[in-house]
């Protein structure tokens, strides 16, 4: 239909909002049930007293719902303010308006991480922008899982390095230790034999006749092939075993030599007698009873010989 003069506006405005409330003599600020654009929208009535909006007269708007006064309307004061509550095409405090979220085209796949959402943030009382991928999860209103987590079960961390929410599997929050061994028998003249792939000095123990062997000074390994400094003798029993691997945890080593007085040791901090495997001249000792542990203090019973080779054999603790 075609008019004469200016198009008429297309603002629809709703009907105005009435909000009452009661002074106390200390509160100066008051939520209002609908948002506004400005103070200058609101008539704001103390007392049958029409106020004048302004940082420097009575009141001002705080965001869109936050009425602030000036000075604290007295107790008893008899406080309504009404909204002229102006729609426009967005969503206000969650409420939707003029079909601003369902009247859009629906994301049918699962969103990706710089994909972006609107949400309202309390804290600022205005609209803005998030990520997806900075989008967390509650937990508390979740349903529990009551029993264990399957190893393909998933959690949801904050990748710091990534700056991301990233899924991870439970098998490497809480990895499954496998332990495994091998054998072989010396001739007097080999000094190479054949293990898993994959594997350091540190996180296999190796022992010739039951004495354990200190890695890199006894056997070295590189790739499936682990060699001996000496050859194991004829008919010798030799023990390989496998510690776990899995996750990002590491195994370590120390290692000393005895002088026949001297008792102490210092070792890594935060280790126990039950997490480290000592050894002397390639016999194991008795946590406890053969040594104990205070700090990065390592003290044996009994001082170790002149000589004697220590081995400190750190297993992982994650």
């Amino acid at each position: 239909m075609a008019y004469i003069g200016k198009k008429p506006s297309d603002i629809t405005r709703a009907i105005a909002t009435y909000d009452t409330f009661t002074g106390d003599g200390s509160t100066v600020a008051f939520t209002l049930t609908q948002g506004a654009s400005s103070a200058n929208d609101l008539t704001v009535v103390v007392n049958n007293v029409r106020q004048e909006p302004g940082s420097s007269k009575s009141y001002t708007l705080v965001g869109r719902f936050t009425l602030t006064f000036n000075v604290a309307p007295g107790a008893s004061d008899e406080i309504y303010v009404v909204n002229p509550t102006q729609v426009e095409s967005i969503v206000e405090a969650g409420n939707i308006s003029s079909g601003a979220i369902t009247g859009q085209t629906e994301l049918a796949t699962t969103a990706a991480d710089d994909d972006l959402l609107l949400i309202y943030d309390t804290s600022g009382t205005s609209l803005k922008k998030i990520q997806k991928q900075y989008v967390g999860v509650n937990i508390n209103t979740t349903t529990a899982l009551a029993e264990e987590p399957a190893s393909g079960d998933k959690f949801l961390i904050y990748d710091a390095t990534a700056g991301a929410n990233k899924a991870v599997e439970y098998q490497y929050i809480n990895p499954t230790l496998t332990y495994t061994n091998g054998t072989a028998t010396g001739d007097g003249s080999t000094t190479t034999t054949t293990i898993s792939s994959g594997r350091a000095v540190n996180d296999v123990l190796v022992s010739v006749n039951g004495f354990v062997l200190v890695p890199t000074t006894d056997y070295t390994i590189s790739g499936t092939t682990l060699t001996f400094a000496t050859a194991p003798a004829a008919s010798a029993e030799i023990n390989i075993r496998y510690l776990p691997l899995a996750g990002s945890g590491t195994y370590t080593n120390g290692t000393g030599t005895g002088d026949g007085s001297t008792t102490t040791l210092t070792i890594n901090s935060g280790r126990s007698v039950e997490d480290v495997i000592v050894t002397v001249n390639g016999v194991t000792l008795v946590p406890s009873t053969d040594y104990t542990i205070s700090g990065t203090t390592l003290t044996f019973a009994t001082a170790p010989a002149a000589s004697a080779e220590i081995s400190i054999r750190y297993l992982r603790l994650t």
